[in-house]
C-alpha cells in the first residue's frame, strides 16, 4: 500500500526543525500523547492542505475513488455531517424543496435550517417486523416527486441505525425519471463494497445515489471524525471541495486524515476477507439469537450489524444493559426494546465468544406482543429554518399541546423524530412524545410563536 501523507508528514518530521507554527504543543507530548503528537501537524511545507489539495492529499482522495469507484471522493476530517451539509448544499443551495426520509440524522436537520431547505417528509414502511421500522420505498418517493416536482433531490438514510436497508437502486430509478439527484446519509456504510456479494448489499454509489457521505470511523478502522465524500455524478465535482470548505474547519485534524490513510489500507487488503468471516460469524449468531427468543429486523439487514430485539423476550432496556455488559460487552446502542452490535475484521474471536456466550444465557421475563412504533404526521406551520432560529423555551411535554416545536424531538438519537422544528405539537405528538418518555420538548416562544399558537 502507498502512504502518500504519512510519507509527507513523516519527511516533514525527519527534517527536525523549530515549530514557529501550530499547533501550539509543537509535537510535544508524554505517557499516552508521545506517540501521537509529532503527527498532528497542519498545513506546512510538503504536507498539502485539505481544501486546496494537490499533493499527497490528493493522491489519497484519488485512491480512496478508485475504491469505491466513484467520480470523486473527497477525504473529511468532520464526520459524516460535514458530507452531509457539503452534499445538500451542492444539490439544493438555498431556499428549495427536498423529499427527504423521516428518519435523519440530527446533522442533517441542522443543514436544512441553515441552508433554508423546505422538507417533503417520506415516511418508512412497516416492513421489518413488529419491533423494527421499516425501509423507505420507491413507490413512496415518486408519490412525493409527484406532488412536488419543484423538489430539488431526494435523500435518504440507509442503512439505517438498526441496519434496515431501503432499495436504493429502485429509488434511484424514480429519481432519474424525474430528474432529481438523489443523496444517501450513508454513515453506517462505509464497509459495504467489502461484503460478499452473495448479501447483496452495494454501496449507494453503486446503487446509482449521486452523492453520498460515508462514516469511516463507524465501521472502518479509522479514526473518530473520518469520514468520505462521495461523488457518483461529475457534475458535483468542481464545486465539492469550496462547498465542504464553507462548513467545515480551515484546521482539519492530521491525526484524522491519517487514520483515514490507514482505513484505505484495510480496504485495499484486508477488508473484504475481515467483513466475510465477521458477516458469517453474525450470521450465526443471528440462526442463535432467533431461537433463544430475540426478534430481528426482517428483510435486508447489514450483515455486519447484529441487532437483538430483546424486548420479545419482555426485557427492559435497562436490565438488557446490565446484563450484556455483565459479560463484559459493551454494546454500540440500546433502545427501549433493541440492542445495536457492530462488528468487523478488527474484533478477535474471543469477542464473538463473549457474545455467543450471552445469547445462550438468556432466560425470557415474558412473551410481550410486538410494540409498535409510534409515528404521529405532524403538521408543519413554520419553516425549519424560522422555527430554529426563533426565541424558544424548554417545557414539559404536558404543557405543549398545541405549541409550535423549535427542533426535532426524538425518542433518542438515532430514533426518527416524534416532530421536527416548526411543526406543531397536537394531541397524537404529545401522546407519542409520552409514549417515548420524552419528558421536554423546544418550542416557539415570543411574539412570532403567538401567530401559530392554537
Amino acid at each position: 500500500m502507498r502512504t502518500p501523507l504519512q510519507d509527507a508528514v513523516g519527511g516533514y518530521l525527519a527534517k527536525g526543525r523549530a515549530w514557529f507554527h501550530m499547533p501550539g504543543h509543537k509535537g510535544q507530548g508524554d505517557g499516552a500523547f508521545a506517540g501521537i503528537l509529532p503527527w498532528d501537524v497542519t498545513e506546512v511545507d510538503g504536507c498539502d492542505s485539505l481544501f486546496h489539495a494537490d499533493g499527497p492529499i490528493d493522491l489519497l482522495e484519488r485512491a480512496f475513488s478508485e475504491v469505491y469507484g466513484t467520480r470523486r471522493t473527497l477525504l473529511c476530517a468532520g464526520g459524516a455531517t460535514l458530507c452531509i451539509q457539503t452534499m445538500l448544499a451542492l444539490a439544493c443551495g438555498t431556499g428549495r424543496k427536498l423529499v427527504i426520509s423521516r428518519n435523519i440524522h440530527r446533522s442533517a436537520i441542522n443543514a436544512c435550517a441553515l441552508l433554508g431547505l423546505d422538507p417533503v417528509w417520506v415516511y418508512p414502511e412497516q416492513d421489518a417486523g413488529g419491533w423494527f421500522l421499516g425501509r423507505y420505498a420507491p413507490g413512496a418517493v415518486e408519490q412525493a416527486l409527484a406532488a412536488h416536482p419543484d423538489a430539488a433531490a431526494v435523500y435518504i438514510t440507509s442503512p439505517d441505525y438498526f441496519g434496515v436497508m431501503s432499495d436504493l437502486p429502485g429509488i434511484s430509478e424514480v429519481c432519474r425519471a424525474y430528474r432529481v439527484p438523489l443523496l444517501v446519509d450513508n454513515a453506517h456504510g462505509a464497509h459495504l463494497p467489502f461484503l460478499p456479494d452473495r448479501y447483496g448489499c452495494p454501496h449507494p454509489i453503486a446503487c446509482g445515489a449521486a452523492l453520498c457521505g460515508d462514516s469511516l470511523h463507524k465501521t472502518m478502522p479509522a479514526m473518530t471524525g473520518a469520514a468520505l465524500l462521495q461523488i457518483g455524478e461529475e457534475r458535483f465535482s468542481a464545486e465539492a471541495k469550496r462547498m465542504m470548505s464553507m462548513f467545515g474547519s480551515t484546521s482539519p485534524s492530521y491525526p484524522i486524515m491519517l487514520s483515514c490513510e490507514r482505513a484505505l489500507g484495510y480496504a485495499q487488503e484486508g477488508a473484504a476477507e475481515g467483513f466475510a468471516r465477521t458477516a458469517a460469524r453474525l450470521d450465526s449468531l443471528r440462526v442463535l439469537a432467533q431461537e433463544h427468543g430475540f426478534a430481528l429486523p426482517l428483510g435486508r439487514v447489514d450483515p455486519a450489524r447484529l441487532t437483538l430485539g430483546f424486548g420479545a423476550l419482555g426485557w427492559t432496556g435497562q436490565a438488557f444493559g446490565d446484563y450484556i455488559r455483565g459479560h463484559g460487552i459493551e454494546p454500540e446502542y440500546i433502545s427501549g426494546s433493541a440492542c445495536v452490535f457492530l462488528a468487523n475484521g478488527m474484533n478477535p474471536e474471543r469477542d464473538f465468544v463473549r457474545l455467543e456466550a450471552a445469547i445462550k444465557g438468556i432466560a425470557p421475563k415474558g412473551n410481550p406482543a410486538p410494540v409498535k412504533p409510534v409515528l404521529p404526521h405532524p403538521v408543519r406551520v413554520m419553516g425549519v429554518r424560522e422555527a430554529a432560529f426563533s426565541p424558544q423555551q424548554r417545557i414539559p411535554v404536558g404543557q405543549a399541546l398545541g405549541r409550535v416545536a423549535a427542533a426535532e424531538a426524538s425518542p433518542c438519537p438515532p430514533g426518527i423524530p416524534v416532530v421536527m422544528g416548526g411543526e406543531r405539537i397536537g394531541h397524537n405528538e404529545q401522546e407519542a412524545l409520552r409514549f417515548y418518555g420524552v419528558e421536554e420538548v423546544n418550542v416557539v416562544s415570543g411574539p412570532v410563536e403567538r401567530l401559530f399558537r392554537i
